[in-house]
């Protein structure tokens, strides 16, 4: 088991069913890799309120099989996702499945921040992103920023206009607040704390993102 001493108390403002293997803090604008064991669960926790994690995910066998969201879409039947659905990969095959969260806004229909994406946006070039920072997560496995997929993105608030508008808004997510998901399969998964600031991704304000990996 590995737990950190002096977590914070918003770490476990929600019990934890089963027997904790790891927990950490990422924080604000970082990143995080690791691998989950099929059976195995993954809690988000949202430390200080109103942050929003990007999720990819990757077969820990086949790394080409990786996450798909429009498949995920598709096959859930629905644009929200909630409690009970699954995350699918190209290949269609079971990647997680969202089993339980203290707060169900989540995003998984457009593509993660990126400094491309920033500069055309806000004209500003260099800035630090989701993309670039799961490329850094994953290249000990060599997978490059173009090789990344579309994230699952829990807590994060996008609302859709009566004319098919989408805007971002800040989260709903308060501090202590979890999204936890389920493995289906053996998986490599990269997390970026979001660092964008830009936009009401994040309230404006990147922070911690809580990591609990349990049985």
């Amino acid at each position: 088991m590995n737990r950190e001493d002096n977590l914070p108390d918003a770490m476990h403002k929600f019990a934890v069913s089963g027997r904790i293997l790891q927990e950490w803090v990422i924080p604000g604008k970082e990143y995080a890799a690791l691998t989950l064991r099929q059976g195995q669960y993954l809690r988000f926790v949202d430390i200080e309120g109103q942050q929003v994690p990007d999720l990819v995910c990757f077969d820990l066998r086949d790394l080409s099989d990786e996450l798909n969201m429009a498949n995920t879409l598709l096959l859930n039947r629905r644009r929200e996702l909630i409690v009970g659905d699954t995350l699918f990969s190209v290949g269609c095959n079971p990647m997680m499945t969202i089993v339980d969260c203290s707060n169900s806004t989540s995003f998984s229909y457009g593509s993660m921040c990126s400094d491309e994406l920033n500069r055309l946006r806000y004209g500003i070039a260099g800035t630090r992103n989701c993309r670039d920072n799961l490329a850094a997560a994953l290249s000990p496995w060599h997978i490059s920023a173009r090789d990344i997929p579309n994230a699952f993105v829990p807590f994060m608030n996008v609302v859709v206009g009566d004319d098919g508008e989408m805007a971002i808004r800040e989260p709903t997510s308060e501090a202590g607040d979890y999204y936890e998901l389920r493995a289906e399969m053996d998986l490599l998964v990269a997390v970026s704390n979001c660092p964008q600031e830009r936009n009401p991704c994040n309230a404006f304000h990147p922070s911690p993102m809580g990591i609990i990996v349990h049985e």
